[in-house]
């Protein structure tokens, strides 16, 4: 008698009967990778990413990050990135102009890019005096440890545009939110500067891939 091969369902084909839901995060990365055409091939690439990568991470990798992992070339790199962003731009509903801030939750979602930037950047945000949101600035970038930044760089755009209140934020590439020593000196002296020149000091944020530092939230804002 002769024996009859049962084909496994190719992950496109559990898609379309199944929905997204269904799938393991390697079939959701290898419906991404390509067509149903060399499935294995698409499965082998989606399962080695994983291995490499964390699905976190992978969603944040640049193209020549993916392009590291063999089976990766461009434009399945491309198609990665493509999907994650646009994931992004369809959960996520940052703070408009106008908004009031107030919960650093919600300073958070404003800076999210920032969390996940590869460099150390400083950022100030600018509030008006019912503390809505005018915009936000970046005062400067450095490196993948330290972004020195002076008390009259952060705080000249707020005093240009008439701002009332700031809030101050920079990240941590490294993934932990946990302030530095340094961090905490840095906080008190952009407070003293405010003071100073007029401008209320709000809260200063640390971010990170995993979360955030919100000195107010941790009782280290003195009132």
């Amino acid at each position: 008698m002769e024996s009859k091969t049962v084909e496994t369902p190719s992950a496109h084909e559990r898609l379309e009967l199944l929905g997204a839901r269904a799938l393991s995060d390697a079939e959701l990365v290898a419906v991404l990778l390509g067509p149903t055409a060399g499935a294995n091939n698409v499965r082998d690439a989606a399962i080695r990413l994983l291995d490499e990568k964390p699905l976190p991470e992978i969603a944040w990798a640049s193209t020549d990050d993916l392009r590291q992992v063999t089976g990766i070339g461009p434009a399945r790199a491309a198609a990665l990135v493509a999907a994650f962003e646009l994931g992004r731009r369809g959960a996520w509903s940052p703070p408009k102009r106008g908004e009031r801030l107030q919960d650093p939750a919600r300073v958070y979602e404003l800076l999210r890019d920032v969390a996940h930037a590869e460099r150390e950047q400083f950022h100030v945000v600018l509030l008006d005096v019912r503390c809505r949101l005018i915009k936000t600035a970046k005062i400067s970038e450095g490196s993948l440890t330290q972004c020195p930044v002076a008390p009259r760089d952060v705080l000249r755009e707020a005093l240009r545009v008439g701002a009332h209140g700031v809030i101050f934020a920079h990240n941590h590439p490294s993934g932990s939110a946990d302030p530095s020593p340094e961090d905490h000196d840095l906080t008190e002296r952009l407070r003293a500067a405010s003071e100073l020149v007029g401008l209320t000091a709000r809260d200063h944020l640390i971010l990170a891939s995993g979360g955030y530092y919100s000195f107010v939230e941790a009782g280290r804002w003195r009132r």
